[in-house]
Protein backbone atom coordinates (compact mmCIF):
# COMPACT_ATOMS: atom_id res chain seq x y z
CA UNK A 1 0.00 0.00 0.00
CA UNK A 2 2.87 2.34 0.70
CA UNK A 3 4.12 1.88 -2.87
CA UNK A 4 0.77 3.10 -4.19
CA UNK A 5 1.00 6.24 -2.07
CA UNK A 6 4.51 6.96 -3.29
CA UNK A 7 3.52 6.40 -6.93
CA UNK A 8 0.43 8.56 -6.49
CA UNK A 9 2.54 11.39 -5.12
CA UNK A 10 5.15 10.94 -7.86
CA UNK A 11 2.64 11.04 -10.71
CA UNK A 12 0.13 13.44 -9.06
CA UNK A 13 -2.68 10.89 -9.18
CA UNK A 14 -5.43 11.28 -6.56
CA UNK A 15 -5.86 8.40 -4.15
CA UNK A 16 -9.25 6.78 -3.46
CA UNK A 17 -10.75 6.38 0.02
CA UNK A 18 -9.43 2.84 0.44
CA UNK A 19 -5.83 3.77 -0.50
CA UNK A 20 -6.29 2.55 -4.05
CA UNK A 21 -5.91 4.61 -7.13
CA UNK A 22 -9.20 6.14 -8.22
CA UNK A 23 -10.38 5.34 -11.70
CA UNK A 24 -11.45 8.20 -13.95
CA UNK A 25 -15.10 8.45 -14.89
CA UNK A 26 -15.31 7.10 -18.44
CA UNK A 27 -19.04 7.53 -18.84
CA UNK A 28 -20.08 8.90 -22.21
CA UNK A 29 -20.49 12.60 -22.70
CA UNK A 30 -23.38 14.40 -24.25
CA UNK A 31 -24.07 14.26 -27.96
CA UNK A 32 -23.12 17.49 -29.70
CA UNK A 33 -25.18 17.87 -32.86
CA UNK A 34 -23.05 20.78 -34.15
CA UNK A 35 -19.86 18.70 -34.04
CA UNK A 36 -21.71 15.78 -35.57
CA UNK A 37 -22.94 17.90 -38.49
CA UNK A 38 -19.44 19.28 -39.05
CA UNK A 39 -17.87 15.80 -38.97
CA UNK A 40 -20.62 14.38 -41.19
CA UNK A 41 -20.04 17.10 -43.80
CA UNK A 42 -16.29 16.56 -43.62
CA UNK A 43 -16.58 12.80 -44.14
CA UNK A 44 -19.13 13.22 -46.92
CA UNK A 45 -16.95 15.75 -48.76
CA UNK A 46 -13.89 13.52 -48.43
CA UNK A 47 -15.69 10.48 -49.79
CA UNK A 48 -17.08 12.46 -52.73
CA UNK A 49 -13.62 13.84 -53.47
CA UNK A 50 -12.13 10.34 -53.35
CA UNK A 51 -14.81 9.08 -55.71
CA UNK A 52 -14.13 11.93 -58.14
CA UNK A 53 -10.38 11.32 -58.09
CA UNK A 54 -11.00 7.59 -58.44
CA UNK A 55 -13.09 8.14 -61.57
CA UNK A 56 -10.26 10.11 -63.16
CA UNK A 57 -7.73 7.43 -62.18
CA UNK A 58 -10.04 4.71 -63.47
CA UNK A 59 -10.32 6.36 -66.88
CA UNK A 60 -6.53 6.70 -67.11
CA UNK A 61 -5.90 3.13 -65.96
CA UNK A 62 -8.47 1.78 -68.40
CA UNK A 63 -6.84 3.71 -71.24
CA UNK A 64 -3.40 2.30 -70.30
CA UNK A 65 -4.82 -1.21 -70.01
CA UNK A 66 -6.49 -1.15 -73.42
CA UNK A 67 -3.40 0.28 -75.14
CA UNK A 68 -0.93 -2.10 -73.52
CA UNK A 69 -3.06 -5.29 -73.51
CA UNK A 70 -1.20 -6.24 -70.33
CA UNK A 71 -2.96 -8.62 -67.91
CA UNK A 72 -1.44 -6.74 -64.97
CA UNK A 73 -2.94 -3.46 -66.22
CA UNK A 74 -6.38 -5.06 -66.38
CA UNK A 75 -5.86 -6.46 -62.90
CA UNK A 76 -5.15 -2.94 -61.65
CA UNK A 77 -8.35 -1.71 -63.33
CA UNK A 78 -10.33 -4.51 -61.65
CA UNK A 79 -8.90 -3.61 -58.22
CA UNK A 80 -9.66 0.05 -58.82
CA UNK A 81 -13.25 -0.81 -59.79
CA UNK A 82 -13.68 -2.78 -56.57
CA UNK A 83 -12.25 0.11 -54.57
CA UNK A 84 -14.65 2.54 -56.24
CA UNK A 85 -17.60 0.25 -55.46
CA UNK A 86 -16.47 0.10 -51.82
CA UNK A 87 -16.27 3.91 -51.67
CA UNK A 88 -19.81 4.19 -53.00
CA UNK A 89 -20.99 1.72 -50.36
CA UNK A 90 -19.17 3.78 -47.72
CA UNK A 91 -21.20 6.85 -48.73
CA UNK A 92 -24.40 4.90 -48.12
CA UNK A 93 -23.03 3.58 -44.80
CA UNK A 94 -22.29 7.13 -43.66
CA UNK A 95 -25.89 8.11 -44.41
CA UNK A 96 -27.21 5.07 -42.52
CA UNK A 97 -24.99 5.72 -39.51
CA UNK A 98 -25.96 9.38 -39.47
CA UNK A 99 -29.63 8.44 -39.54
CA UNK A 100 -29.08 5.94 -36.71
CA UNK A 101 -27.11 8.46 -34.67
CA UNK A 102 -29.56 11.32 -34.98
CA UNK A 103 -32.49 9.02 -34.29
CA UNK A 104 -34.57 9.81 -37.34
CA UNK A 105 -36.12 6.55 -38.40
CA UNK A 106 -37.70 6.09 -41.79
CA UNK A 107 -39.81 2.99 -42.24
CA UNK A 108 -40.23 1.73 -45.74
CA UNK A 109 -42.94 -0.81 -46.38
CA UNK A 110 -41.97 -3.00 -49.26
CA UNK A 111 -43.88 -5.88 -50.80
CA UNK A 112 -41.94 -8.43 -52.79
CA UNK A 113 -43.26 -11.18 -55.01
CA UNK A 114 -46.86 -10.01 -55.02
CA UNK A 115 -49.00 -11.91 -57.50
CA UNK A 116 -52.46 -11.04 -58.78
CA UNK A 117 -54.62 -14.03 -59.49
CA UNK A 118 -57.44 -13.15 -61.82
CA UNK A 119 -58.27 -12.05 -65.33
CA UNK A 120 -57.24 -8.85 -67.06
CA UNK A 121 -60.80 -7.60 -66.67
CA UNK A 122 -60.62 -8.16 -62.90
CA UNK A 123 -57.30 -6.30 -62.70
CA UNK A 124 -58.66 -3.34 -64.68
CA UNK A 125 -61.71 -3.20 -62.42
CA UNK A 126 -59.46 -3.25 -59.36
CA UNK A 127 -57.16 -0.49 -60.63
CA UNK A 128 -59.73 1.96 -61.95
CA UNK A 129 -63.00 1.78 -60.07
CA UNK A 130 -64.60 4.67 -62.03
CA UNK A 131 -64.33 2.81 -65.32
CA UNK A 132 -65.16 -0.51 -63.76
CA UNK A 133 -67.65 -2.70 -65.55
CA UNK A 134 -68.80 -4.04 -62.21
CA UNK A 135 -70.16 -0.85 -60.73
CA UNK A 136 -72.47 -1.27 -57.81
CA UNK A 137 -75.85 -0.38 -59.27
CA UNK A 138 -78.76 -0.60 -56.94
CA UNK A 139 -82.15 -1.20 -58.48
CA UNK A 140 -84.81 0.20 -56.25
CA UNK A 141 -88.41 1.07 -56.54
CA UNK A 142 -89.98 3.88 -54.55
CA UNK A 143 -93.25 2.89 -53.04
CA UNK A 144 -95.50 5.40 -51.37
CA UNK A 145 -97.68 3.65 -48.93
CA UNK A 146 -100.16 5.66 -47.03
CA UNK A 147 -101.53 4.26 -43.87
CA UNK A 148 -105.24 4.26 -43.75
CA UNK A 149 -106.84 5.13 -40.49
Amino acid sequence: MNINKNLAKLFDVPMGHDNTLSKPNNSGGTFDIANFQKDYSFVQDNLKSLIGNGNVALESALKVATESDSPRAFEVVAILLKTMADLNNNVLDVHKKAKDTTGTKVEVKQTNNSVFVGSTKDLQNLINKERSTEKNIIDAEVVNEQKQQ
